[in-house]
């Protein structure tokens, strides 16, 4: 990375951005009994597919369930990037909408994440989208990254928001800059 980016504040998403539960939402829609592919999984378009108590369900066993919350592996490249953030002093911190933090803070140490990388000082939950805002406002965050559109179109306070499209189900926008992967976000900043 170059020295210009020293000045960045990068705000991470935790699911869906450090956190791959593609495989997982698989298995837990199978158990409810539906069929889903990879491109079916992020949440936009998953809420579409399953209906509104099913959809719940699933949520709630992918976030809150005691054990099967915590079966989700990072992203690939996600520890490896945040390790280029701590060598080149570029802070970054974790701003995730979950409603139970308890079990989001054990996946991170399950993740080998906490306190690492991520602690008390770098680390928040908000309820809503707006709150995100917020939170990256007062941190004078520059980039943030999620992989929901209706999250960065709340993010009004942030320059340089990126969509986390793994899977490419979403269009190209000038409203924000889409990567497929963490080695792909490396190379804008580098």
């Amino acid at each position: 990375m170059s020295k210009r980016n020293i000045n960045m504040v990068i705000g991470l998403d935790l699911d869906g951005v450090l956190v791959d539960h593609t495989d997982l939402k698989i298995r837990l829609a199978k158990r409810l009994g539906f069929n889903l592919l990879p491109k079916d999984t992020p949440t936009e378009v998953m809420n579409k597919i399953l209906p509104e108590g099913r959809w719940r369900e699933l949520q709630h066993l992918l976030y809150s369930d005691p054990k099967l919350s915590l079966l989700s592996p990072l992203m690939r490249g996600a520890k490896s990037m945040l390790n280029n953030f701590q060598k080149n002093k570029i802070d970054y911190l974790l701003i995730s909408r979950r409603k139970s933090t308890v079990q989001a803070l054990k996946l991170l140490e399950k993740r080998g994440l906490w306190p690492e990388y991520f602690n008390d000082k770098n680390t928040f939950f908000v309820v809503e989208p707006e709150d995100k805002n917020i939170k990256a406002a007062e941190f004078g965050v520059t980039h943030y990254i999620d992989d929901e559109r209706r999250v960065l179109e709340k993010l009004a306070d942030v320059r340089h928001r990126f969509l986390f499209d793994r899977h490419r189900v979403f269009p190209e926008t000038d409203f924000y800059k889409k990567i497929h992967s963490w080695p792909e976000f490396y190379e804008y900043l580098s």
